[in-house]
């Protein structure tokens, strides 16, 4: 039975402005055991299925194949509620939409919804407070979506990265023109850069200041998703085979052809500003003193099943990529199959960095295990959860993914049932072949539904 539970400026890509203040780490010799630096690295809309370390032959993801080969790769992450705005609050608090009023892209830190409790700035311990509180210093850097990017130093609506501060603004998918606010609330603003790469080295000036406090930076990167707009020397993916759950000969095969080589020239943009960056950590001598990830919002549908965009359950749209390196703790190669969200990535981090966990957090700490623990706990299902479908219905639908299955239900009955291990492209819907499986799944759903206080209406 399931139990429930909860750039060196010289090196190519990587450009420099000057943003935050230089200098270089200090530390001194006499001071005591500090914390690991953080760096977490989040695309947007990057699926795991379209990446080489996750099966993907067509993907070119040479840095992320290497980076999951020298730690871990998580082969179970979803994105709990596939839409940006609802993972990023997850991420910043370790709590679900349901409890942050982030249900959907249209929500707001200071707009809940009707019948549903709101998020109230300070209300709830968030990321970038906790690791202050613990004595780090908190940057910033690219995409925010949370809310003005023109808040100061100090205001509750940045979380608690008041130590360094690059949030872009409008045009927020624009990749070749960039628009941020700094540290002092200036626009910074220029053109013919690949965005990425100029984010990557907003987030070296941070990580380069002269300050003896470990660093925990965020680097939020806009592609791969819409427009796709790869830079010109990723337009090579013209000859791609399509995934066998596109139907054929309609609007989604003709999107697809036309949208996927994008998708994938993107995808391999970044992998190459990854490896720049890495190798910019190496090269300060920063590597082994540092926990890196790399993960993804959400997913894109792509056309698969007629859908275009995210917010659906299957795979291409929940499943995401969840890497991570700390070289001399993490086992290389190693691999975390147990179901992985956005909620549980807060205290997540906090464990591995050996900072208290504060009261009010939902998520599942993991990382007993990722040290290597055996037998520490693990998490047999990712609850997951989307409202106000227009696709669907109001109410929209609720799941859970195991480390081997996919299941979601609407409100009025079972919708999907995949075996993502044997048929990872889910041509096979187990429903009626499977009763006891998916009355089993069912049941775990509406039990987690009702532990975690969410409801239909």
């Amino acid at each position: 039975m399931l139990r429930s539970g909860a750039a060196l400026a010289a090196l190519p890509g990587v450009l420099a402005p000057g943003a935050f203040a230089l200098g270089a780490r200090q530390d001194s010799a006499d001071a005591p055991p500090r914390h690991p630096n953080v760096l977490f690295v989040l695309a947007d809309s990057h699926r795991a299925i379209s990446t080489g370390c996750y099966g993907d032959p067509q993907a070119i993801t040479p840095h992320l194949d290497a980076f999951a080969g020298e730690g871990m790769r998580f082969s179970s992450a979803v994105a709990n509620t596939p839409l940006c705005r609802p993972y990023r609050a997850s991420l910043m608090t370790g709590t679900w939409g349901h409890r942050n009023g982030m249900l959907t892209n249209v929500s707001d830190i200071n707009f809940g919804v009707e019948g549903r409790r709101q998020w109230t700035p300070g209300e709830l311990p968030t990321l970038g407070e906790t690791f202050r509180a613990a004595g780090y210093r908190c940057g910033y850097v690219g995409k925010w979506h949370l809310g003005s990017a023109f808040t100061q130093p100090g205001d509750p609506l940045r979380f608690g990265f008041h130590d360094g501060w690059a949030a872009a603004i409008h045009p927020v998918h624009d990749y070749y023109r960039w628009n941020y606010v700094d540290q002092q609330g200036e626009t910074i603003s220029g053109q013919g850069a690949f965005r990425p790469a100029m984010e990557a080295g907003l987030a070296l000036d941070f990580i380069d200041a002269d300050d003896e406090r470990p660093f925990f930076c965020v680097l939020s990167w806009g592609p791969p998703h819409d427009p796709f707009a790869p830079p010109e020397e990723y337009l090579h993916y013209d000859d791609m085979t399509l995934p066998p759950n596109i139907p054929r000969g309609g609007d989604a095969e003709r999107i697809a052809r036309e949208e996927l080589p994008l998708y994938y020239g993107l995808v391999e943009a970044l992998d190459h500003e990854f490896g720049a960056l890495l190798q910019a950590l190496e090269a300060r001598g920063l590597a082994d003193d540092t926990i890196v990830v790399y993960a993804s919002d959400h997913g894109n549908m792509m056309g698969a099943f007629n859908y275009l965009g995210k917010e659906m359950p299957y795979h291409e749209s929940t499943g995401v990529p969840f890497l991570l390196r700390w070289p001399g703790h993490v086992e290389p190669g190693s691999v975390m199959r147990s179901p992985f969200g956005a909620p549980d990535v807060f205290p997540t981090l906090l464990g591995l960095a050996g900072v208290e966990r504060p009261a009010g957090i939902d998520g599942f700490d993991l990382s007993a295990r990722i040290l290597g623990r055996n037998a520490a706990p693990d998490q047999q299902a990712a609850y997951l959860a989307a409202w106000d479908v227009r696709a669907i219905s109001a109410e929209g639908w609720r799941g859970v993914r195991t480390e081997r299955y996919l299941y979601a239900r609407r409100a009025d009955k079972p919708w999907m049932l995949f075996d993502l291990v044997d048929d990872p492209w889910q041509l096979n819907d187990l429903r009626k072949d499977q009763i006891p499986l998916r009355k089993e799944l069912d049941g775990l759903t509406l039990e987690l539904m009702e532990k975690l206080g969410d409801r239909w209406s």
